[in-house]
């Protein structure tokens, strides 16, 4: 018996969580009706108040106009029954209509100035609402003239004359003008006057200097003005970067450009310490292609013979592949390498061995490092996991020496890609690596290599990060 009477109080207690539930989801339901319905009701009552304001505004205008001088706005109240609570409301909207009317050629007399004072007067606005509408005005006014200016992105004598008149309206300079409405919309100006100067790729000195004087005139900072132009200016130099390092070398002037807009355009010491490491790393590069081979002291862990001059000392990692009739067998080392003039030296805890630069049959670069074929030891694909670029410009430098099919020379223009079909590449690929969208470490590709008989137009260049051309392989 007592079971039953537990199971039917559960059952009751069931009952009644339900009905709360229930109840609880009806009242939420209710409330949401009660605040929708509050909702379109004050919007309902905004709507009406707002055509109500703008009703006796128009006729309080037409008041004005008759009466003139003897305009009294207490009397205009009572005569067209304005409640109290509108009467603040209407004078704010005919002031505003005064505003616009002598703002309407973006200027303001000073008889202008002194009948905007009279009316204010009259309507009973305090002086510092006055004085905010003034500004708002102004600034509107501002607004419209500097975006006009900017439009051939530089402002002449003129246009900095009448922004200049308009600010001192309301008490301000150009300067605090900016600071005070337009810090942020005028980052976004300067920064699109900067980029119409460099969208071809290059910042002339004139259109510098122009854009110098521009900011200037507006009183932006130095600081303010890097912040707003910091990504236009990053793309102009990795696009300068690009161009120059296109035909594998930096000549004197590339390098003092790049240096000129790194001072004038850049504040983040970070990118500028890349950039010089590219316009270095590929001057050293341009150096070694030419079979310019740098030398460094002996190894200690490398027993040189007499007069063997050391190119490269440094980590390496050696993996080789054979087909045996077990199945296939793989080799692994890692060890340390020696390039020298005449052979390649891999020394290892487990096995060292070397291989002579003129036994070497052929080699190719692939994105597992540098594959050797060769007619004795030593063939197989070798990886450096420092300076792997500089590693195997050297090796196959070296190897092109010891076979005289390289020797010190000077610039060679095959590869050379013109300005112009730079420039439509780089437009094309909007600055990106075609492969994974970088923005930086961005080079010039050829599609189909120079050696295969590429040409060096348009439709045979890409743009390709450094690690992706790398990946790409010379194959077709």
């Amino acid at each position: 018996m007592k079971s039953v009477i537990v199971v039917d109080l559960r059952l009751k207690q069931s009952n009644q969580n339900n009905h709360t539930s229930f109840n609880m989801q009806a009242a939420k339901g209710l409330i949401n009706w009660i605040k929708m319905g509050i909702s379109e009701v004050t919007s309902a009552i905004d709507a009406e108040r707002e055509a109500r304001i703008n009703a006796h505004a128009g006729v309080i205008n037409l008041e004005f106009g008759r009466l003139k001088k003897g305009f009294a706005f207490d009397a205009a109240v009572e005569k067209f029954g304005i409640s109290g609570g509108d009467r603040s409301a209407v004078a704010e909207r005919v002031y505003r209509g005064f505003l616009a009317r002598t703002w309407k050629d973006l200027s303001q007399t000073d008889r202008e100035t002194e009948l905007l004072s009279w009316a204010a007067g009259c309507l009973g606005i305090s002086t510092d609402k006055v004085s905010q509408l003034n500004q708002e005005a102004a600034a509107n006014a501002f607004q419209q003239v500097l975006v006009a200016a900017l439009a051939d992105n530089q402002i002449n004598d003129a246009e900095a004359g009448q922004l200049s008149q308009i600010a001192a309206r309301c008490g301000f300079t150009v300067q605090t003008m900016m600071a005070t409405f337009f810090e942020h919309k005028g980052e976004a100006l300067i920064r699109s006057a900067f980029t119409q100067y460099s969208s071809d790729g290059k910042l002339e000195r004139d259109e510098w200097k122009q854009f110098l004087q521009t900011v200037e005139q507006l009183g932006v900072p130095r600081d303010k003005m890097l912040h707003a132009i910091r990504q236009p200016a990053r793309q102009l130099i990795e696009h300068v970067l690009a161009d120059a390092r296109s035909d594998k070398e930096i000549s004197e002037r590339e390098e003092k450009v790049l240096s000129s807009l790194l001072s004038n355009l850049i504040d983040d010491t970070t990118f500028v310490a890349y950039v010089r490491e590219q316009i270095a790393e590929t001057k050293w590069m341009a150096e070694i292609e030419k079979g310019r081979l740098p030398s460094i002291g002996s190894p200690p862990e490398a027993a040189l013979r007499a007069g063997e001059i050391a190119y490269y000392s440094g980590p390496v990692r050696y993996v080789r592949t054979r087909e045996l009739s077990s199945g296939k067998k793989t080799e692994e080392l890692d060890g340390l390498a020696v390039i020298t003039d005449t052979r390649f030296i891999l020394s290892a805890t487990d096995k060292s061995f070397q291989i002579s630069h003129r036994k070497i049959l052929g080699h190719r670069l692939s994105s597992a490092g540098l594959e050797i074929r060769s007619d004795g030891k030593g063939a197989g694909t070798y990886s450096f996991p420092v300076d792997h670029d500089k590693a195997f410009t050297i090796w196959r430098v070296a190897i092109g020496r010891a076979n005289q099919t390289i020797v010190e020379t000077g610039t060679n223009n095959t590869r050379h890609i013109s300005r112009d079909v730079r420039q439509r590449v780089w437009q094309r690929y909007g600055g990106r690596c075609v492969e994974c969208g970088a923005a930086d470490y961005l080079e010039f590709d050829h599609i189909i290599p120079v050696a295969k008989g590429g040409s060096n137009s348009d439709s045979n260049v890409q743009l390709l990060c450094r690690k992706c051309n790398l990946k790409k392989s010379d194959r077709i």
